[in-house]
């Protein structure tokens, strides 16, 4: 199911302060493999805490395969996954990930507080750029530019514990919002 309207432009590129983005491809396989490896311990469980990527183990063609698993979905509409370099994009500084919020439980109320679910990592190399500011600046962004009323950032603005219990507990919505966890 794609995650945004089919007449939304999704943008393949943006220059922010400090740091752009380019959607996540191929082309990126080798700087993107050092990258995780180089930085795989500061940037494990950014999905979550029982989540172990970057495995330790993994390879050039493990990625490889992400990569153009992530440009399809791009593509389809489905999620969106992009390079975080510096702004001359010379350097690759991590990765974003704009995702739906997906959940094996029958009713999971985080879908009716946020439309989708967003993750970044900073590589090693990106010592100069602070995750406060670049949180910032996506969440502006989100905001602003894409089809949201609201994107949840786990483990960053709501902590992991926090995000979890959130699938549980109905929110509280005023009589011209409507509730569905769907």
């Amino acid at each position: 199911m794609r995650l945004v309207p089919e007449d939304f432009q999704v943008p393949r590129r943006w220059a922010a302060e400090g740091f752009q983005l380019a959607a996540l491809a191929p082309a990126f396989a080798q700087v993107d493999f050092d990258a995780v490896r180089a930085s795989a311990p500061r940037i494990r469980n950014v999905f979550g805490l029982r989540n172990d990527w970057p495995a330790s183990d993994l390879t050039f063609e493990q990625n490889c395969a992400d990569l153009a698993r992530h440009e399809e979905e791009f593509n389809r509409g489905v999620a969106f996954a992009y390079a975080l370099l510096d702004p001359e994009g010379e350097s690759y500084l991590g990765c974003l990930y704009i995702k739906p919020i997906k959940s094996r439980l029958a009713v999971d109320w985080r879908k009716a507080r946020f439309q989708a679910q967003a993750f970044f990592w900073l590589s090693d190399a990106a010592s100069g750029l602070s995750a406060e500011l670049v949180l910032s600046v996506l969440s502006a962004w989100l905001h602003q530019v894409w089809p949201f009323a609201a994107v949840a950032f786990p483990g960053r603005v709501q902590a992991w514990p926090e995000w979890e219990a959130l699938a549980f507990e109905v929110p509280r919505l005023d009589s011209s919002q409507r509730l569905d966890p769907s």
